[in-house]
């Protein structure tokens, strides 16, 4: 059986994987995270603030709490594509929290209510429920003390803005103060989000991929896995930036599927694009540290099959969990 051979860097396996950027999942935790503060702040100046803007504001800031959710899934669970029933959870309390502001009256106004109040119970205890999932005694130290802290500052946050005791029929100034301090848990909240997103930048979790059930390698499909990787390395076809998986497909005289379906069962990688990134890279290391000539990045980005070097980057930090130029300066400190 053929494997896929691990690249040979300055840092360990280990090391490599904790430096490794979560892709997707890490661009939607900074978006969720985005859309947190906005919410939240929005909820502090709707409460502060009087007149018909104060209304927009409030409704809102009212799925703060629905974001805040989204924001410990990304946190805690991270996963390449959320599922729909997040989704679906977070639509209604954005939706009705909304609703809550409008001045909807009779029966319609009370639904719109109760469903704000089970949708976001529901968001709520989920946040508390997303750190605790999947903690155990062998995660790292820092990774325990961060959970434990997230659920700490949440359930104190929760308990003075939203379970905290409040007057039956409050006065004005009562009712002020109260949503002074509700006010200042949500900026609270701002700073522990922004403080949550920054350690899961530099503590990033794996991230978790859909199990599916691959199909059984075959004597021929481990052969042709062959001719694919003796393609690629031999007639060095992973130059070519317009390469795809029919142009592989053609030179092999094979159907696209069953190169595809090689690429993934028997070389062990997500996909075509992958594959061929994976020997670009490993091209680029070598022009990287070649001793006898110092190359621009972009001319070793253009010489390995790049059409730019925002893709080269890209794909050269998820190989190696750093840059070109951050690996070049450290092999060039390493052999100094």
């Amino acid at each position: 059986m053929l494997t896929r051979a691990t690249p040979v860097g300055l840092e360990t396996p280990v090391e490599a994987a904790a430096r490794r950027p979560l892709g997707p999942g890490h661009r939607r935790l900074v978006l969720y995270g985005v859309i947190m503060v906005a919410t939240c702040a929005a909820y502090a100046l709707g409460h502060a603030l009087d007149g018909a803007g104060a209304r927009a504001l409030r409704m809102i800031g009212a799925g703060a709490c629905g974001w805040g959710w989204m924001v410990a899934r990304g946190l805690f669970t991270p996963v390449e594509r959320d599922a729909r029933w997040p989704r679906g959870v977070l639509c209604a309390v954005v939706a009705s929290g909304a609703g809550t502001a409008l001045p909807v009256p009779g029966g319609v106004g009370e639904v719109i209510a109760n469903l704000y109040v089970l949708s976001g119970s529901a968001a709520l205890l989920l946040t508390f429920i997303e750190p605790l999932n999947g903690y155990s005694r062998g995660l790292p130290a820092a990774e325990r003390r961060f959970r434990i802290g997230f659920v700490a500052v949440y359930a104190v946050l929760v308990a003075v803005s939203i379970l905290g005791p409040e007057a039956a029929d409050p006065t004005v100034e009562e009712a002020r103060r109260l949503d002074l301090l509700r006010s200042a848990c949500a900026l609270i909240g701002l700073a522990a989000v922004a403080a949550s997103i920054w350690f899961r930048g530099r503590h990033p979790l794996e991230a978790k991929t859909r199990k599916t059930t691959r199909r059984v390698a075959t004597t021929e499909d481990e052969a042709l896995a062959a001719r694919i990787l003796d393609l690629v390395r031999r007639d060095d076809v992973h130059g070519d930036p317009d390469l795809r998986v029919t142009d592989l497909a053609a030179r092999l005289c094979q159907p696209e599927y069953r190169v595809s379906q090689c690429i993934s069962s028997v070389l062990g990688f997500d996909n075509f694009n992958r594959m061929i990134n994976h020997h670009r890279i490993a091209r680029a290391r070598r022009l990287l540290t070649d001793p006898g000539r110092v190359r621009p990045i972009l001319d070793v980005a253009f010489e390995c099959g790049f059409a730019s070097v925002g893709p080269f980057n890209r794909a050269f930090k998820v190989e190696t969990g750093m840059t070109p130029r951050a690996f070049r300066a450290a092999r060039t400190a390493a052999a100094e």
